[in-house]
C-alpha cells in the first residue's frame, strides 16, 4: 500500500489517534465501574483514578489490563488485516496499527512506565523494580513490535522508513504539547470539567465528539491510499 499523504491524511490520521486514546481511557473506566461498582474519575486526556471504595480492591489490576487489551485488539486485527491477500482493509489496518499507538507503548514501557508495568508491579510484587521493567518491557515489544514490522512491510512508498518513522514519531510529538499539556491546561482551568458518564469530563466528550467528526468529513483522504503487494 502506498500512503498519500496530504493535510487532510494528517488531520484524519491524528483523529483517530484521539479517539483511540480516549476508547482506550474508557475501557480502563468501564471496566473499574464493573469491579468496584462506583465510578472512578478521569483527570485528564491520559490519567485515571478508582473511585474511593476501590482503593483497596484486589482485583482493580484488572481495570489497569482493560486500556492495553483495547490497544492490542485493535492492534492485531490490524495486523491480520495485512496478513491478508485481500488488501481491501490494508489502509483500515494501518489506522487500527498505528493509531493505537503501537511505538508509543514501546517507548513508554522502555521508559520503564505504562499501563503494562504497573499491572506487573501489582502481580510480581516483592520483585525487583528493574526486573519488573524488564518483563514489562518484553511483553510491550512482543505485543506492539510485530504489528508496526508488518505496516513497514505493507508499505510501498518511496522512502518507507521515513514513512515509518513519521507514523511512529509524529503523533507522539503531536500528542504531547496538544492533549496532555495545552488539553490538560484548559480542563484543569475548569472549563466544561463537569464529569457525568463514566466520571468522563464534559470537555474531553467534545473533544472526542469534535475528532470523530473529521474523521468522517475527511475519511475518503483517510482511506485514499490505495493497495498493492510488494515485490
Amino acid at each position: 500500500m502506498e500512503i498519500k499523504l496530504s493535510w487532510r491524511y494528517c488531520l484524519a490520521f491524528m483523529a483517530f489517534v484521539f479517539v483511540f486514546g480516549q476508547l482506550h481511557e474508557v475501557a480502563h473506566l468501564s471496566v473499574a465501574y464493573i469491579i468496584c461498582g462506583c465510578t472512578g474519575k478521569q483527570i485528564d486526556f491520559n490519567l485515571w483514578t478508582f473511585c474511593a471504595d476501590c482503593i483497596n480492591n484486589s482485583h482493580i489490576y484488572i481495570a489497569e489490563m482493560a486500556g492495553p487489551v483495547f490497544s492490542y485488539i485493535m492492534m492485531w486485527t490490524g495486523y491480520f488485516l495485512l496478513r491478508s491477500n485481500n488488501n481491501r482493509y490494508w489502509s483500515l489496518a494501518l489506522v487500527l496499527i498505528a493509531c493505537n499507538m503501537a511505538f508509543a507503548r514501546i517507548f513508554t514501557a522502555g521508559m520503564g512506565r505504562g499501563d503494562e508495568t504497573t499491572v506487573l508491579k501489582v502481580l510480581l510484587h516483592g520483585q525487583s523494580i528493574l526486573l519488573i521493567k524488564s518483563i514489562g518491557f518484553a511483553v510491550v515489544f512482543i505485543l506492539s513490535f510485530p504489528p508496526l514490522y508488518m505496516i513497514y512491510k505493507r508499505l510501498a512508498n518511496k522512502n518507507r522508513l521515513w514513512t515509518m518513522l513519521g507514523l511512529c514519531f509524529i503523533p507522539m510529538c503531536i500528542m504531547m504539547p496538544y492533549e496532555f499539556m495545552l488539553l490538560g491546561k484548559v480542563l484543569r482551568a475548569g472549563f466544561l470539567a463537569q464529569r457525568h458518564f463514566l466520571g468522563v469530563a464534559d470537555f474531553i466528550y467534545l473533544h472526542t465528539a469534535l475528532m470523530t467528526m473529521l474523521i468522517v468529513i475527511f475519511r475518503k483522504s483517510l482511506f485514499q491510499a490505495y493497495s498493492k503487494s510488494l515485490t
